[in-house]
This record gives structure tokens, sequence and C-alpha cells, in this order.
């Protein structure tokens, strides 16, 4: 009896910390290279997002500029589902303060497509608009 009672009470700390701190999904499906589907934007090019381990991804963005793209850098990729028990994240978000403005992004995976919603609002009072965008990106393959 009391070999019983100690294993239904293990079992019952092991569910109570499953739940108090689940594990957050990283979806294999974001990590890769993406490019945007529109090769002449004069947005955000390309897309790197990694795995850096213990269930969390970081994004590296690539912006249009001349003569190459300019790299934003990498910023920390949060993953969402649809509800708290949903483990299979199709959606992210990423933050880039730019010191001049702060670009929050926002993902939706499908499949081999992302579908990328930006918001930058300025910070250096140029007198620039705040400003919305919508960029769909591919899932580059890789060459053998």
């Amino acid at each position: 009896m009391l070999k019983r009672s100690l294993s239904i009470i293990a079992a019952s700390s092991i569910l109570t910390t499953a739940l108090i701190n689940p594990a957050l999904a990283v979806p294999a499906d974001f990590i890769g290279t993406w490019v945007n589907k529109d090769a002449n934007t004069s947005n955000i090019t390309r897309l790197v997002i990694t795995s850096s381990g213990s269930n969390k991804l970081n994004i590296q963005v690539f912006g249009k500029c001349h003569p190459s793209d300019c790299d934003w850098g990498t910023a920390p990729l949060v993953t969402y589902g649809i509800n708290v028990q949903d483990t299979n994240h199709k959606y992210a978000t990423a933050n880039y303060n730019k010191g001049f403005a702060n670009s929050f992004l926002t993902l939706g995976s499908a499949r081999q497509e992302l579908l990328l919603q930006g918001y930058t609002q300025f910070l250096d009072n140029s007198g620039r608009q705040n400003y919305y965008s919508r960029e769909y990106f591919q899932k580059q393959t890789r060459v053998r």
C-alpha cells in the first residue's frame, strides 16, 4: 500500500510540474532560410531562423539595401500555438529595436510558406510615418 501511495504521489508530482512548466514547442517547420517571394521587394529580403537550443529559436533578418542587403542582426523568435494545449506552434513574433525605429514582426507558418507582417514605429522624431508591411516568404531548398 505504501509503495502504491508513493507511486501515485510521484506521478502526481510529475504531472503537476509538467502542467505548471510546459515545454515550449519549437516547430522544425520554422527553421531554415526563407526568401521573399517578391524578388523586387524594397523591404525584407531574407530570413534565417535557427535553433538556439533548449526549445528556443533565433531569427536573423535581412533588409533591402544597396549594394548588398542590410543585416538587422539576430533576435529571439517566440512561437505560439492556437491555445494553451497546442504544442504545434504555427505563429511567432520577434522585435527589433534599431535605435531610430522599432520593428515588431509577426510570422505565420503554412507548410513551405511564411507570412510576415511588420509594424515599424519611428523613434527618431524624423517626421516619418509609422507603417505596416506584409511579405510572403518561401523556404529555400538546399542544393546538393
